[in-house]
């Protein structure tokens, strides 16, 4: 009785360690904003179309490569039924009618998960050694993490303000974030 009481002590201590430095991990990626420098591409990753979050996101990509931080947007995200555009496709919209000179955009429309989102991506810019992911600041942990297992030598990061959401919705997305980071450990590990 002694020794499952044991390894149960033990099991909880090493999953709350990994739920901490889960969190830890998000928090610091999402306030963290690191010198971008040049890139082969920017991708923006997709959120669900026709929301603040996608458009701010678009704008955001837009804003790095009229900087000069990137020659190419890879735009990634699908479409969830047939009766939407793609992700991908509201991203091209809102890049269009907010830029006097339509930027030289990749469009990847198959991808429904962040991991695909960045395979997806990697298949589209095959030869890119550099990248600048852009999304949601409570997003870039996981997308960091994946884009680097994806093979990107070097990986920048940006976020729009988040000033579209309500705190309540920070926080629930931030809980969210660090459920889908545990989910994603065999990911980051067998991939």
């Amino acid at each position: 009785m002694k020794k499952a009481f044991k390894i149960l002590k033990v099991t909880a201590l090493v999953f709350a360690a990994i739920i901490i430095v889960d969190v830890f991990y998000i928090f610091s990626i999402s306030e963290y904003r690191p010198e971008i420098g040049h890139s082969d591409a920017i991708i923006v990753l997709g959120a669900a179309i026709n929301t603040p979050a996608i458009y701010n996101r678009s704008l955001e990509g837009l804003r790095l490569y009229n900087q000069g931080k990137a020659d190419v947007l890879v735009l990634s995200g699908g479409r969830i039924s047939s009766k939407f555009i793609s992700e991908a496709q509201n991203m091209k919209n809102v890049i269009s009618v907010n830029s006097q000179v339509v930027p030289p955009m990749i469009l990847e429309e198959n991808s429904h998960t962040t991991y695909e989102n960045i395979n997806n991506a990697k298949a589209k810019i095959p030869d890119a050694k550099s990248v600048i992911l852009v999304s949601d600041g409570f997003h870039l942990g996981r997308a960091v993490l994946m884009a680097k297992r994806a093979g990107f030598e070097k990986v920048y990061w940006s976020s729009p303000k988040p000033a579209y959401y309500k705190k309540s919705e920070l926080a629930f997305y931030y809980f969210r974030e660090s459920v889908a980071m545990l989910s994603y450990i065999p990911k980051f590990v067998f991939n």
